[in-house]
């Protein structure tokens, strides 16, 4: 078998198994479309909450007005008490509770700190630390107003009153998360691991062994086993070259057009992250083939490499940091070309860092296609001299 029949060969397999073209295609388009959709909104907003007010005083009720303003939460309901609310969380009516104490109005006044109770759902902790912001902020807001005025009765200036409410000034600048929302950490990350997950599945199924070479090799075995390490040789090289070529086109969809499409930040010159795509695709396509070796049935490979989906993502380094895993579960997580090209890519597109940091994962990143594909070369060309 010369190259151009290896790689006719390799093209017809492909798009003859519809199992692999809509993985590799549908599933890779489909998931840049509906993954990103539930982080549309970034952060929620105006979340629905109830008022239990037991002051009933001028004041309390500018708290409430001040409170519905905060683009976190808006008032819908006021209650009498922090019992009636249990239907409306339960209908799904309000997503919070917010309690006023009784004498709110007087603490004030004398410049003690009244308690404000805040109730909601916490199993959705967003949910939750949302209501609580928009909470805290309101009465950040209304307890230097109080101060302020109560500086003004003591004849103190304006204008020096309304630097001296607070002892210092907060001025919080989100690094690398400008929105600080879910959508521009996770989505880059997530994107690099579809793609990894999405190639496993199309190599490991393209390496899985068909009739006609078993077929071949009962028809004449001397040959068979005289040419077959030569001709899988071409049939993996062509495979390995054809399923690079596809997923850097797809690559480059999801780390620019994609990214544009949903709003993400992206800082990295293009030639930078071919340079890191390059190894990881083809360390990938090493590594399905592995799969494709260890496991005969197609079905197979396709439900364990979803499985290992969800661990990968948690033990890549973005979703939850790499210092709080176990030493283990780091060590084999430098096994996974995802890892290494998630930390990469989000550091280069998302975080502006040189391309000299990068070295070491690049070093990484090529050490893991070597190994990969040379191992799947080697158990390629003794499996089929033991057939």
């Amino acid at each position: 078998m010369n190259w151009r029949d290896a790689f006719i060969s390799e093209l017809r397999r492909l798009f003859s198994n519809p199992a692999v073209v809509f993985t590799v295609f549908g599933g890779v388009i489909i998931y840049s479309l509906l993954y990103p959709l539930p982080y549309a909104n970034q952060l929620p907003r105006e979340l629905s909450i109830a008022i239990v007010d037991h002051d009933q005083s001028q004041q309390s009720r500018t708290f409430i007005r001040m409170l519905d303003a905060t683009p976190q939460v808006r008032v819908v309901k006021q209650l009498g008490s922090e019992t009636e609310s249990s239907p409306y969380f339960a209908s799904a009516e309000i997503e919070g509770v917010v309690t006023i104490p009784q004498h709110f109005y007087r603490d004030l006044l004398l410049g003690k700190s009244p308690v404000v109770s805040v109730g909601g759902d916490a199993s959705f902790f967003l949910t939750y630390g949302t209501i609580v912001e928009g909470v805290v902020a309101t009465g950040s807001t209304l307890g230097a107003k109080v101060k302020v005025q109560r500086a003004l009765m003591h004849d103190t200036p304006m204008s020096l009153a309304t630097q001296q409410y607070a002892p210092f000034s907060l001025n919080a600048v989100p690094v690398f998360n400008p929105t600080t929302g879910y959508g521009d950490y996770v989505v880059p990350g997530v994107f690099m691991l579809i793609l990894q997950q999405t190639l496993l599945i199309a190599s490991g199924m393209l390496g899985v062994s068909t009739g006609s070479a078993h077929s071949a090799a009962a028809s004449n075995p001397a040959s068979a086993r005289d040419l077959a390490p030569a001709r899988n040789s071409k049939s993996l090289w062509a495979r390995t070259a054809i399923l690079t070529g596809i997923y850097c086109i797809m690559s480059m969809y999801y780390l620019g057009a994609s990214l544009d499409i949903n709003g993400v930040n992206r800082m990295a010159e293009p030639l930078q992250l071919a340079a890191v795509i390059l190894p990881f695709l083809l360390a990938t396509i090493g590594l399905g083939t592995l799969v494709g070796i260890a496991i005969k049935r197609a079905e197979i490979i396709t439900l364990v490499v979803l499985l290992s989906s969800m661990p990968l993502l948690f033990i890549a380094g973005f979703v939850w940091p790499s210092s709080a895993l176990p030493t283990w579960l780091n060590v084999i997580a430098q096994f996974a070309p995802s890892t290494v090209v998630i930390q990469a890519t989000l550091q280069l597109n998302q975080m502006g860092a040189d391309f000299h940091s990068q070295l070491g994962h690049l070093t990484q990143l090529w050490l893991q296609a070597a190994a990969y594909l040379g191992l799947a070369f080697y158990l390629k060309g003794n499996t089929n001299r033991t057939a």
